[in-house]
């Protein structure tokens, strides 16, 4: 297999990608969010019953609260964060080969062998490429025409990563 790829990595396709390795991104926003919210009234609720508020249960449970209406804005800090590099648009250049996965783009390169890759699948119009200890590449579905989406299939299945 020698298949190579070039387009411009778009910040808005960064974002797409970053859904695509993460589906349950929204759901490690939210839930915690969710959950110190309810525990941080829960907490200022019991320190303000009875007759004297329990000020250190107070606090506690405000900081909880606090922590709850921050998180998802943390959590949003930390994908920006992580997508700042794509920021501008830059061309980039995808190679799969027999070896391995290699990119190339303005100021980074990465070149990963098939053996570091445990999984491929199809997620959200991207394939995405999950390592054991890395975490996951992607790149668009679309830039491979039919006839090369079947050859990196076969080998896709070939190496063990892709499931009929």
């Amino acid at each position: 297999m020698e298949i190579s790829l070039s387009f411009v990595a778009t910040p808005e396709l960064a974002k797409q990608s970053y859904r695509a390795c993460h589906p349950s991104a929204a759901v490690a926003r939210w839930l915690p969010a969710a959950i110190y919210v309810v525990l941080g009234l829960l907490a200022t609720a019991e320190a303000v019953r009875g007759t004297e508020p329990d000020p250190t249960g107070l606090g506690v449970g405000v900081l909880v609260l606090l922590l709850g209406i921050a998180w998802p804005a943390l959590h949003a800090r930390r994908v920006a964060r992580m997508l700042r590099p794509y920021a501008e648009p830059a061309p980039t250049r995808i190679v799969l080969t027999d070896a391995g996965y290699a990119v190339e783009a303005p100021g980074r390169t990465m070149t990963r062998v098939w053996a570091t890759f445990k999984s491929a699948a199809l997620v959200r119009g991207f394939w995405v490429l999950k390592t054991a200890s890395e975490g996951s590449v992607a790149f668009p579905a679309n830039l491979l025409d039919a006839t090369r989406t079947e050859v990196f299939r076969a080998a896709m299945r070939e190496k063990g990563l892709l499931t009929p």
